[in-house]
């Protein structure tokens, strides 16, 4: 009978080993046990803060029970360039703008809206021209923006007019007004009959032909991509129902110049002029009727709210209002002092409005009304130069341009 001799019974027993070892070297793994998740929720569910500031959100995670679980969140700022945010929903405020805020984790998500404002009251922001700036006009969201201005100068800003660069127009012409329908699609009035266009949100500018006769044009508007409106001098209406392909003319019997133009929607909309000149029209601008003068002042703005709600502004710091009587809205006299010369006028609310102008004793001049223009606050301007045009985008977030290049900017609606 053989028996293995101690050499291989050493070396069985090391490879018995050696198994055993290899099996204990790494301990059994769990399986990952993924909680199925019914809802995030976000709070709180919308916040301001400024510049720099910080805010502190929450999210909650719900079983399909809808009870609260623990799992890892993943934070995401909607726009980093108007806030950022970290791994623990910690938001800081960038530049000025709203962007959403998202919570995510396990195939669901939620979401807070972030508004990041600049300080208070008014802040003057560097144009890069000092070409006197006729008219502004800025988008919904409060960020895309243009300014027009004397010697062909167009601006535009991205940034909430943080930075304000210029765009070729084409043309050395004074530009009074300018309008855009959406993103991309805007329009531009000036002297000698100047009437520019452009499909790309000013990356190239057009000019139409002879549109208004080489007249004096200052202020345009639109109410849809196909209909719109010019206005000028001594009484000039245009208007187009085919997105500028062809202009019809009218002349309101005046031989003042129509300073501007506004439309409450495609039908009702109120021009306003020299010598007090208050026009209106019912039928799209196809005619035209004056109301019974109020002033001999020149009127330089108007404001239409709704088919019954409109204001104006003009010298002397009158400023006129409708109101509603049996038969239609009637126009009266308002006045915010009389050594106010106002150019500009803007209503984001029925009750809330700002207008702007000059002050031999304060400069800059910027009103503000909580009562549809009863009474009239000002409001530090902070600059020198005479203000010619305002712009709103909601109750708080507001621009003015003026005289020089002059940009003022209010996130607070001019309130500390």
């Amino acid at each position: 009978m053989s028996h293995p001799s101690r050499r291989t019974e050493t070396w069985t027993v090391l490879a018995l080993l050696a198994v055993v070892a290899a099996g204990c070297a790494k301990e059994p793994v769990a399986p990952s046990i993924s909680v199925p998740l019914s809802a995030i929720v976000v709070s709180p569910d919308v916040d301001t803060l400024n510049v720099g500031g910080t805010a502190q959100f929450t999210a909650t995670a719900l079983d399909t029970a809808g009870l609260p679980v623990s799992v890892s969140i993943s934070w995401i700022s909607g726009d980093t360039r108007i806030f950022t945010v970290g791994s623990l929903g910690r938001v800081q405020g960038v530049a000025e703008g709203t962007a959403l805020l998202v919570a995510a984790a396990g195939g669901v998500r939620d979401s807070a809206r972030v508004t990041v404002l600049p300080g208070g009251g008014w802040v003057r922001q560097a144009s890069a021209t000092t070409a006197d700036l006729n008219g502004v006009f800025f988008l919904p969201g409060g960020r895309t923006g243009w300014a027009v201005g004397d010697a062909g100068t167009i601006l535009r800003t991205t940034d909430a007019g943080v930075t304000w660069t210029r765009q070729v127009s084409g043309t050395a012409f004074t530009l009074n007004g300018v309008w855009f329908i959406d993103d991309t699609d805007g329009w531009i009035a000036g002297m000698n009959g100047t009437v520019l266009v452009t499909s790309d949100a000013g990356l190239h500018w057009k000019r139409y032909a002879n549109v208004g006769q080489s007249e004096a044009l200052m202020d345009i508007q639109f109410a849809t991509a196909d209909t719109g409106w010019v206005v000028g001098a001594s009484g000039l209406v245009l208007r187009t129902f085919d997105g500028g392909l062809t202009w019809g003319r009218f002349r309101v019997p005046t031989a003042f110049a129509l300073e501007s133009v506004s439309f409450a929607n495609a039908s009702d909309g109120w021009a306003v002029g020299g010598n007090g000149v208050i026009a209106g029209t019912h039928d799209a601008g196809v005619t035209w009727f004056i109301t019974p003068p109020l002033t001999i002042q020149p009127l330089k703005a108007v404001w239409r709210r709704s088919e019954a709600v409109a204001f104006a502004v003009g010298g002397q710091g009158t400023t006129p209002r409708t109101f509603s009587a049996p038969d239609s809205s009637t126009w009266e006299l308002k006045n915010a002092g009389s050594a106010r010369q106002l150019e500009g006028v803007h209503y984001p609310g029925d009750a809330i409005g700002y207008a702007v102008g000059y002050d031999a004793g304060l400069g800059g001049l910027i009103l503000r009304t909580d009562d549809g223009g009863t009474s009239w606050e000002v409001q530090p301007s902070n600059v020198a130069p005479r203000l010619n045009d305002v712009f709103f985008v909601d109750a708080l977030r507001g621009w003015a341009v003026g005289q020089s290049g002059t940009i003022v900017h209010t996130g607070r609606g001019g309130k500390p």
